[in-house]
């Protein structure tokens, strides 16, 4: 009997302006010790050398699209899916760093779990230079548990967000992103991955990897730092979250934990939102939004460092309403918001 082949595994690269990362990306992926794979790189209209790097590879492996104009980073994902050849595709950052193990360990999980519709895995957090930084860390409460469904991932988002399922280590089955369609870019904007998780995570087992296999560039160009600087509208992590909440009927099986720490993240949010409307000079609206109120409820079932910082940090933005000067308030906050810990999203030691 002619023994089975392994699957052919398409690591797909949406690349924009990523020229200065890109090689070093590229070669991490060419440098796995799995064998059976291609690699699909679509160029978002780069303006940078990203496109003269891509194509100094001379590896057969290789496809470099290049879109003529810049259509967003969700849909060139999604059209490097569609360009897909392979029976799993993996969706993989330009501008990180991929450890040579990453797809042989990723397609043995999927590979040994025939139930699971795909798997993550845990990251470094490096900075610009490559030095780490930081880490993410597998949970304890869901340590044991070698696949993980609807039913543990909904919860353990709503109380700490999404600190689990990281995005540029993803691979799944091609009919597991059959069966849920593409990223919904038009209606989440940079979210859209996290919809597109709990859409999977909603009909098939998922499987995170509790070792860290690449390095995720944390740098002041990424995507989401760019997003959050002086952000005023909500999360759209809020968003998201409510709408399934509502739609699955989780309102009857959510804790009152699970609420309290929920409403903890809608406090941090409306917080730094408000400073962002101080730096802008809407001393009204921050003001609207600050008296929303302390989620107290979530200081009292279980403090933290970062709820004690939250409360102290909401008392300075009401002194230096009533206290400083437009100028001197704006100083205050930028150094605060954009120099200092209090970011919307910052690399965790581990």
């Amino acid at each position: 009997m002619t023994p089975k082949a392994d699957p052919l595994v398409t690591i797909c690269m949406p690349a924009y302006n990523v020229g200065q990362f890109l090689h070093q990306a590229l070669a991490s992926v060419l440098a796995q010790t799995y064998e059976r794979i291609e690699v699909v790189v679509v160029d978002d209209g780069s303006t940078d050398q990203t496109s003269d790097v891509a194509q100094s590879f001379h590896d057969d492996r290789i496809r470099y699209v290049r879109n003529e104009r810049n259509i967003g980073g969700y849909q060139t994902m999604n059209k490097a899916v569609r360009l897909a050849q392979g029976e799993l595709v993996a969706i993989y950052h330009s501008d990180d760093v991929y450890d040579s193990t990453i797809v042989e360990k990723e397609v043995g999980y999927l590979e040994s779990h025939p139930e699971a519709g795909a798997v993550f895995c845990l990251d470094h957090y490096i900075d610009d230079t490559g030095q780490i930084i930081g880490g993410t860390t597998f949970p304890a409460e869901l340590a044991r548990q070698q696949s993980l469904g609807y039913e543990d991932v909904f919860p353990f988002l709503l109380r700490n967000k999404n600190i689990l399922i990281r995005c540029p280590t993803f691979m799944a089955r091609r009919e597991a992103l059959d069966a849920v369609g593409p990223f919904d870019a038009e209606r989440y904007d940079i979210a859209a991955d996290l919809d597109m998780w709990i859409r999977i995570i909603r009909r098939f087992p998922v499987g995170v990897l509790n070792e860290r296999l690449m390095y995720y560039r944390a740098g002041r160009n990424q995507w989401s730092t760019r997003y959050n600087y002086l952000r005023t509208d909500p999360e759209w992590f809020f968003l998201i979250m409510d709408r399934y909440i509502s739609e699955d009927g989780w309102q009857d099986r959510l804790s009152r934990a699970d609420l309290n720490e929920y409403a903890f993240h809608r406090c941090d949010d409306e917080t730094f939102r408000a400073m962002n409307h101080m730096l802008k000079g809407d001393r009204l609206q921050a003001t609207k939004l600050l008296r929303n109120g302390y989620a107290w409820s979530a200081l009292r079932q279980g403090p933290n460092a970062r709820k004690v910082r939250l409360l102290l940090l909401r008392m300075m933005l009401y002194v230096g309403l009533y206290l400083l000067s437009e100028d001197q308030l704006k100083r205050s906050l930028h150094r605060l918001a954009y120099r200092g810990r209090f970011l919307p999203w910052q690399p965790q030691a581990g």
